[in-house]
């Protein structure tokens, strides 16, 4: 066997396993990719895997969300230490930048003294009401957070953010809220574990093992070459939407009296929580 038909299995082997070995020129990884759990998800994302275009309706979703990302933090400014502050970590390949770094100084509280960072989500109406009525971020929120809390100690190190505070604003209302993130720096061990496994079997020219299926397999860009993940969808949609009816009709109850949307001289037929949410434009992003 010749020398050229050898690397030309090995060419075929590796792109049927979906797989084109970069070494040390692998990507890096992205806080929000990490924070979703799927590390064939961010696998892909190192090593550059096409994506499908984003469609226009997702499109004008980003823009907007860049625009309040501009605006937010001049509602802070006062306590605004620096704004897109970029960390990198070439041990386990993660790059991001934080929103905002801000200072709580003395004078304001003794107790919480220090650097924090900020990270700012916009959000739908109906995702900003779940959010609302649970009383805490979203558990991948909260683990972007604490990346960009970790990769700023690691980078940095003179500047020691003390935790993180997440900031929602409502799209719609501009209504927001604002949760603290304390930072447990052993919260990311598992996760950074499971990162350098991957790292690994990446240059060893093998995807990482498959991973439990999470909510975000209906959004993922890799979905068509996924399997686990047209499991993982397959098996929602049997089981149904993951918030209960009962939540789900009190959110819109409360949107029906707070916007007013309903006219009383109007007769409706009975209609279901779906058509309500569709007639409204409540859907999630």
């Amino acid at each position: 066997m010749s020398a050229a038909t050898i690397l030309k299995k090995a060419i075929e082997n590796s792109l049927s396993a979906g797989i084109t070995r970069t070494g040390e020129t692998l990507g890096y990884i992205r806080p929000s990719s990490l924070s979703w759990g799927c590390l064939l998800y961010v696998a892909r994302e190192i090593l550059k895997t096409p994506k499908p275009e984003l469609d226009n309706r997702v499109k004008r979703i980003l823009d907007s969300g860049i625009t309040s990302h501009d605006r937010i933090p001049k509602y802070f400014a006062d306590l605004l230490v620096a704004r897109e502050l970029a960390f990198v970590d070439e041990e386990y390949r993660i790059r991001g930048q934080c929103d905002a770094l801000i200072y709580i100084p003395p004078s304001l509280s003794a107790e919480k003294t220090g650097f924090y960072v900020v990270e700012i989500k916009t959000a739908s109406e109906l995702e900003y009401d779940r959010i609302k009525q649970a009383g805490q971020p979203r558990e991948d929120h909260t683990l972007q957070c604490l990346i960009y809390t970790w990769g700023i100690h690691r980078y940095y190190h003179v500047l020691t953010p003390r935790g993180g505070i997440i900031y929602y604003e409502n799209r719609n209302t501009l209504e927001y809220l604002l949760f603290d993130v304390e930072y447990e720096e052993a919260r990311l061990s598992p996760l950074l574990d499971q990162v350098e496994q991957m790292l690994a079997d990446v240059r060893q020219g093998r995807l990482p093992e498959h991973q439990q299926p999470v909510e975000h397999c209906s959004y993922c860009a890799y979905l068509d070459i996924c399997d686990v993940g047209q499991q993982a969808v397959a098996q929602r949609k049997r089981e149904g939407g993951a918030l209960p009816d009962r939540v789900l009709a009190k959110i819109i109850a409360e949107r029906i009296v707070k916007k007013k949307k309903l006219e009383p001289s109007k007769r409706h037929a009975p209609r279901s929580l779906e058509e309500l949410s569709s007639h409204f434009g409540w859907g999630g992003e």
